[in-house]
């Protein structure tokens, strides 16, 4: 193709023709996207595909991905073998990840209905010899065993268990990927200075959200009450800013109306909170969209001492799927969770006055449960269960946030909660489809006093069901357990690793121990103190490796069995994959960590091997990990 041609709307199939080269420069960042954008974006072409077969396969309907912004370089070698090189200014993320996806279906041998050989590696990497043989060894066999690029490596590890554990028909994949799946290539000029163009890039403003056009659709059966539609934007522009409590979002005068003297109290209805912003009457009867704009990042902030406060916290979703997430509690479980269809969600209610005022005091109730009782990140990048609380002592005033649960008893349920909060999180770290998280809603809905308290021992319980039922789903139940679906190697889901995890974290803290080890072992106990589970571990590693350096597999079949299993983090599955065990265990000591609790309990095991007392250890081991799934 020209490189004369501006813009070209291509197919992935045209995209990975063997007539262009796509270079990423020293300049872009290294290959960043995890789990979260990984996923999310297969799940977004399934839906497509999906949505395609229900429509009844409409050749012309079209999923476009977005656009490869890119600049035609002046190589003399390519253009004279007929290719045109183009260097990536912006897209280079979606693009590495496309290119790791078309080489994971092209390895299937089951993916053969369509035709994948027509698709070339046509992308590199400019002083970065690892991304680009990691990405050579993808495509092709036999493989250099030059280093890789482990958070290349890592996405395809990804991209398998994702299709294997959400089943996805990869040949009706393949053929709307190929045929349907567009992304528009963008050329700049020739003249075009590409710093100034790149820095451009990384600072343009941001566009018009789906949140913001459904506001504006929503308030319009309020033209004509202007207190009512004030209050339907003030509510809505408190819970928008989902990386602050919602009480921050209001004026000091209307969160002490709203939530009482220590903010802590709950309103009644929606004429409680109409009332209370009356104070605050917007003159302006049309809410336009342009409104909107104007006013997207407007805060409510009176003094200095709330600017460093309020903004300590990361929120595990956003609020296009929070919407989504109350819709679906409060009016229709049917809703999807695709926050794609943020504004089909909508339709049935969008002209019912009735049901927009109840939905709105719905948000700001759900808003607060979600802030009380499900975990953030903080500062610190560690999980928390606080809530916000105002105090006033002499002259003094200020707010705190405290812990939401055993503040004075000290039971402990309050750090248990933030644990299993956080590994359903870090189970499934993506911002849409968190079956977890509404289930969680649901019941904090049900225990919720009208003060919107509840009861953290009650609510610990309904957690504590909710994982076996998880797990009930991928091992079945009790009696009927089945063990072998953890006997997969990588392919068991990280969900099962966090879930024992947690539960390791739970029962060593309350002093029992696993085939003898304990709190008493002080390897596994510095472990345990320390320990919280990190959205990085997506890569389960074999503790005795599948290949060892000679290049033999002595364990042959039993290196896939659960007992020689745990979840780390890309980097260090990349780096210690062929490792021995006594090699592995050096380096964790070495660096003072161990990734999991099942990791530090199998290096307190003195011999890891295929025979004799080390195999016996990896059975015992075994038994005791199976032992504590099965036991709930």
């Amino acid at each position: 193709m020209s490189p004369s041609n501006d813009l070209a709307l291509l197919t992935i199939e045209q995209l990975f023709s063997d007539d262009c080269h796509y270079v990423i420069p020293i300049y872009q960042r290294n290959y960043a996207w995890g789990a979260p954008e990984i996923e999310q974006l297969i799940q977004d072409i399934t839906d497509a595909a999906q949505g395609l077969k229900k429509t009844g396969g409409q050749e012309d309907q079209k999923y476009y991905l977005g656009s490869l912004v890119v600049y035609a370089r002046d190589d003399a070698d390519r253009k004279h073998q007929g290719i045109v090189v183009y260097e990536t200014i912006d897209g280079q993320q979606r693009h590495t990840t496309l290119s790791i996806l078309i080489a994971y279906l092209k390895s299937l041998a089951y993916c053969d209905e369509q035709d994948l050989s027509p698709l070339h590696l046509n992308l590199g990497f400019d002083s970065r010899p690892k991304s680009t043989q990691t990405l050579q060894n993808l495509f092709q066999y036999p493989q250099s065993n030059d280093p890789e690029e482990p958070s290349i490596r890592a996405a395809f590890t990804i991209i398998g268990r994702y299709f294997e554990n959400h089943k996805i028909d990869t040949n009706d994949f393949c053929r709307y990927l190929l045929k349907h799946v567009t992304i528009l290539r963008v050329s700049v000029p020739k003249e075009t200075d590409l710093n100034h163009y790149f820095e451009i890039m990384n600072n343009r403003g941001e566009q018009l959200e789906k949140h913001e056009v459904l506001k504006a659709n929503l308030m319009s059966v309020y033209t004509g009450d202007t207190a009512a539609r004030t209050c339907f934007a003030a509510i809505w522009d408190a819970c928008a800013d989902m990386g602050r409590y919602v009480q921050l979002g209001f004026s000091s005068e209307v969160r002490t109306a709203l939530f009482d003297k220590k903010w802590s109290g709950f309103p009644a209805d929606f004429e409680a909170i109409k009332y209370a912003t009356g104070t605050q009457i917007d003159t302006d009867e049309k809410p336009m969209l342009r409104e909107i704009i104007a006013k997207r990042r407007f805060h409510h902030t009176d003094d200095n001492d709330e600017k460093v406060k309020e903004q300590r916290f990361d929120s595990i979703i956003d609020f296009s799927n929070f919407l989504l997430h109350v819709l679906k509690v409060t009016v229709d479980d049917n809703v999807s969770l695709d926050d794609k269809k943020l504004l089909q969600a909508f339709e049935f209610i969008k002209n019912d006055r009735e049901k927009i005022t109840q939905f709105a005091f719905d948000l700001l109730k759900f808003r607060v449960l979600f802030d009380r009782y499900i975990i953030k990140r903080d500062q610190d990048e560690k999980w928390s269960l606080l809530t916000l609380e105002y105090y006033a002592r002499d002259r003094n005033s200020s707010f705190s946030y405290n812990n939401s649960f055993d503040q004075d008893k000290g039971t402990g349920i309050n750090k248990q909660l933030a644990m299993i909060l956080s590994m359903f999180h870090v189970s499934h770290p993506a911002y849409v489809y968190k079956r977890w998280l509404n289930h969680s809603l649901v019941i904090l809905h049900g225990l919720a006093s009208d003060e919107l308290n509840v009861d953290g021992v009650v609510y610990l319980e309904a957690l504590e069901q909710l994982s076996s039922e998880f797990l009930a789903d991928i091992c079945g139940e009790h009696e009927h357990f089945n063990a072998e679906v953890l006997h997969r190697g990588t392919s068991v889901q990280n969900f099962v690793f966090n879930l024992l995890d947690y539960r390791l974290w739970r029962d060593l803290t309350a002093g029992l121990s696993f085939d003898g080890k304990g709190l008493n072992h002080p390897d596994i106990k510095k472990h345990v103190d320390g320990f919280q589970l990190s959205p990085s571990r997506t890569s389960v590693e074999h503790y005795f490796p599948q290949t060892d350096p000679s290049g033999a597999n002595k364990m042959g079949d039993d290196v896939h069995r659960f007992g020689n299993l745990c979840l780390i983090s890309p980097s260090s599955n990349s780096r210690l994959s062929n490792y021995s065990p006594a090699d592995k265990k050096k380096f964790y000591v070495e660096t003072a960590r161990a990734e999991s609790l099942k990791q530090a309990i199998m290096m307190s095991y003195e011999v890891w091997e295929p025979e004799g007392q080390g195999i016996q250890n990896i059975k015992n081991h075994e038994d005791e990990m199976l032992k504590l799934l099965k036991g709930h």
